[in-house]
Order: C-alpha cells, then sequence, then structure tokens
C-alpha cells in the first residue's frame, strides 16, 4: 500500500492516479499552511505545490521515498536535503509555459490600452526557455521588434544583455539562483538604473531575480510584477510601486494546473514502478490544440489583438483586488487571492482562425460578443 499525501489545491488528482497506477494506494489531503511533519511520519509519497516549503524540518522524520511539485519551480525544495536522503523528487517544467505567455501578453495589451507601449517599441526576453520561447514567437508573429539573451545557450539570434537592456519592454523568464557561473539573484539591480529610465520591466520569475531597492527608487520605471520577495507576505510599498501587481498567479491557468498534475502523477508511478500496463511513461503536455504553427499564422500582420489575451485575464482587477488590501490582511489575502484565482484558460486553446479579419481597434466589449464565433 502506498501512501500519498497531497496538496488539496493540485487538480485531477484522483482521476490520474486512478488512471496510472495499479498498486494499491491511500490518498490524503493537505492545506499547505497547515501540513507538519507529524503528518508525514508514515507518508511514502508527498504531492506539493509551490506554497509548502520540502526541507528536513518537515520531511526529518519521515519515510518518504518521492517528492513531487506540480509546479515549474523548485525553490521551495531543499534538493540538497531530499538527495542526501535518497528521496526521490521531480517537479513540472513547462507546465504553466502557455499560461505566464498568456499573463504577459495580457500584461503587455493593459499597457498598450493605457497607451504606455506600442507595437512599434522592443521588447527584450530574458531566459529563452519554454515561457521565452512562446512569447518570441507570438511577438515575432505580430511584428514586434523581439530580442532574446540566455548565456546558457548558443543560438546564433540571441543577443547580449546589453541589448535587451536598450529594449522598450523587458520581460524576465529566469530561475531563482544564487550560485554557478551565471546567478540570477538581482540579475536587474540599482547599477541598471540609467539603462531602465523610461523602461517597462516585467517579471514574472521569482521576486528575489529584481531588487526592490531599484523598483522603490526608481521614477520613471513602469514596473510590472506577479512575484514577491517574502511571500506570501510581501512588501506593501512595492505592491503599490508597481503599474500592475498580482498575487503570483501568472501559471494559474486550468491548463497549466492539469498539466502538472500529469507529470508528477506519471513520475510518481514511475518511481514505485506501478504504471498501468495501459499508462505511458512519458510525460505529455497539453498540446496547443490548434498548433503553434497556426496560431502564429493567424496573428501575423495584426497589430495586436488585446482582447484575446485581455478577455480571459483581467489583470487590472486582480491588481486593484490585490492593492486595495491593508498590511494586516496581507499573508491570508494572498493565499486566499491565488486559491481563489477565478478559473481560466490558457490563450491557446481557442480556435483563431479568421482573427485577422477583426478590425485593429477592436474593444473587450465589442469582442465578447464575438466569442462564440471566433473562440471556438
Amino acid at each position: 500500500m502506498i501512501k500519498i499525501a497531497a496538496d488539496s489545491q493540485i487538480p485531477n488528482l484522483e482521476i490520474k492516479l486512478s488512471e496510472h497506477f495499479h498498486a494499491e494506494y491511500t490518498l490524503q489531503h493537505f492545506s499547505s499552511n497547515q501540513l507538519t511533519s507529524r503528518d508525514l511520519k508514515d507518508v511514502d509519497a508527498l504531492l506539493v505545490r509551490s506554497t509548502t516549503q520540502v526541507d528536513e524540518v518537515l520531511c526529518g522524520e519521515s519515510q518518504l521515498q518521492y517528492v513531487g511539485s506540480a509546479t515549474a519551480g523548485i525553490n521551495h525544495l531543499d534538493t540538497k536535503y531530499l538527495d542526501n536522503q535518497n528521496i526521490a523528487w521531480s517537479h513540472a517544467p513547462g507546465c504553466n509555459a502557455a499560461s505566464v505567455t498568456h499573463y504577459v501578453m495580457a500584461a503587455i495589451g493593459e499597457l498598450i490600452q493605457e497607451g504606455l507601449f506600442n507595437v512599434r517599441q522592443s521588447v527584450g526576453i530574458i531566459g529563452y526557455g519554454n515561457i521565452g520561447k512562446k512569447l518570441y514567437q507570438l511577438l515575432s508573429a505580430l511584428n514586434v521588434e523581439v530580442y532574446a539573451h540566455d548565456p546558457f545557450l548558443k543560438d546564433l539570434f540571441l543577443v547580449e544583455m546589453d541589448k535587451i537592456l536598450t529594449c522598450d519592454l523587458i520581460t524576465i523568464h529566469v530561475p531563482y539562483s544564487q550560485e554557478g557561473a551565471h546567478p540570477t539573484r538581482e540579475l536587474i539591480n540599482q547599477s541598471h538604473a540609467k539603462d531602465l529610465k523610461d523602461k517597462i520591466l516585467i517579471n514574472t520569475s521569482r521576486g528575489g531575480v529584481v531588487s526592490e531597492a531599484l523598483v522603490k527608487e526608481s521614477q520613471d520605471l513602469i514596473y510590472v510584477a506577479d512575484v514577491w520577495l517574502d511571500e506570501p507576505t510581501p512588501s506593501p510599498a512595492m505592491i503599490q510601486k508597481a503599474f500592475i501587481s498580482t498575487p503570483h498567479i501568472g501559471g494559474y491557468s486550468i491548463e497549466g494546473k492539469l498539466n502538472g498534475t500529469s507529470i508528477i502523477v506519471n513520475e510518481c508511478a514511475r518511481v514505485f514502478k506501478c504504471f498501468k500496463a495501459t499508462s505511458s511513461t512519458e510525460n505529455h503536455l497539453i498540446n496547443w490544440p490548434h498548433g503553434l504553427e497556426n496560431i502564429v499564422r493567424d496573428m501575423h500582420g495584426y497589430g495586436f489583438p488585446l482582447a484575446i489575451f485581455m478577455s480571459e485575464l483581467d489583470l487590472r482587477v486582480v491588481s486593484d483586488t490585490f492593492k486595495s488590501i491593508s498590511e494586516n490582511e496581507l499573508a491570508g489575502r494572498f493565499k486566499d487571492l491565488r486559491i481563489n484565482h477565478a478559473p481560466r484558460h490558457d490563450f491557446n486553446t481557442y480556435s483563431y482562425e479568421g482573427i485577422i479579419e477583426l478590425d485593429e481597434s477592436i474593444n473587450l466589449g465589442f469582442f465578447n460578443s464575438l466569442n462564440a464565433k471566433y473562440l471556438k
């Protein structure tokens, strides 16, 4: 009997376990803010999201054989400790790449609508991984001047950081790290103050990647942030300083969460050698139903289809709600806003056939009346 403990916010888990496990198992759910080491004493597998810190304090008295995080990042996992204890672990890289891509495109849509950015300006992408690649393709299809930088890759079209810093809008898609050849802790810092004068900076990676001192002291930087230092109690001053502030919901789409569930259930079944005969050991992400190449084709020549991204994710509403929270309620409300984030689909679940026929001056109200026709 495999005993599994899982975060109650991991969706579709019972279905995926029944699909892939041939061994007997039990499943107990927990709330991330209530889990203690006592709860894990006889647990074999622990399935978490980024809200659970997995380390010796939590796992020191357990018999865990596997830890799976249904998230792209691993900053909440003490992987050195897990490795030293021979506890297998995995996460779900790329599971919410389309979701975060959608967030950035919705943010750009807000900026365009406010007159703070236009499609004749340039975009610089830091980090050319799962998210960076999708953003690059979409922005290129919209004829936006776009550049990408990634020191770990050697693609000929990638540019140096100096070129990125000349762009009008910079968006960051890197993991958080303090060691190695290219640490990302305060990757953007006070030394870049002059480079970022009258620029836009979007951070959906990790709070520590951008210096808070830089943002607080800047008088002419437009900052869009979904991630913060000291979550779930970020600096109220930082929340108010940002043009758009959201409580780490960039990857919280329906498809992003379902992808994460599928990946860690597959890996859990592999670790315990209990795959059903009909199951695959491969980690399949939910595909772009209509193909990225088709979406890119249909977007070519279009100015910027604001409503495509903004109708499914209204960042202004989310930001206004987040900014209205009082300091003494911040920790609880931060978690509540994440848990109760309105269900949303990634933009790539829709068909864009015929979208370029829409007038470039389209507005949200007009687009909503056309949803049934164009969003099939």
